[in-house]
């Protein structure tokens, strides 16, 4: 497809989103890991729009490598703007954190760790800051326990969507251990903020 006209559909899709005003925003040296991309091409494919997808995003990524987190900021919100329509498109990011989530959780490597961690959402939220150090290079999480079913994660020059992809990656993580969950986010600006977690 050329250059112009793959341009000219993402930007249609991507209409209803902050994505031109977050791009030039985020640092050249912000990269993600590919299993980030892999996640969203099983997620779209599974809703019946795989070949959508694949015609605007022909590459495909290694899971382990890194990638630019802008690349994958495009992908994610073309990716909810196809789950949900480009009207809904950050309810669409949010399934596709849900979707990861849960999908580790189901995943061998992700029973053996829910095992493991006996379930325990503190432990289980520990291991997921843990893990989200190894899987982007920009930012900072930091956890706070503020009451015994209560935790604040706050999140420092995340580029992702806290309000929406990573509100659900969160949401998913309580599902996955069969826990049900209330969510809040505390935005600061679209790049600092909290999710405050009760259970």
């Amino acid at each position: 497809m050329e250059t112009a006209k793959r341009a000219a559909l993402i930007e249609e899709l991507c209409r209803e989103s902050d994505l031109a005003e977050r791009l030039p925003l985020v640092p050249p040296s912000a990269t993600v890991r590919g299993l980030y991309f892999v996640n969203i091409e099983r997620a779209v494919s599974s809703a019946g729009h795989g070949e959508r997808y694949a015609t605007l995003f022909p590459k495909r990524f290694g899971t382990v490598l890194w990638h630019p987190a802008t690349d994958f900021l495009v992908q994610l919100a073309v990716g909810g703007a196809l789950l949900a329509g480009p009207e809904r498109v950050y309810e669409g990011m949010f399934e596709l954190g849900r979707g990861n989530a849960i999908a580790f959780g189901e995943s061998l490597l992700g029973r053996t760790l829910l095992r493991l961690l006996a379930r325990d959402p503190k432990r289980l939220l520990r291991q997921g800051i843990a893990a989200r150090r190894q899987s982007c290079s920009f930012g900072r999480w930091d956890l706070e326990f503020r009451a015994e079913r209560e935790a604040v994660v706050t999140m420092v020059e995340e580029y992702l969507y806290i309000e929406s992809f990573l509100m659900g990656a969160a949401k998913g993580t309580f599902d996955a251990i069969n826990i049900p969950v209330r969510t809040e986010v505390v935005l600061r600006d679209r790049f600092n903020g909290q999710h405050i977690l009760r259970w």
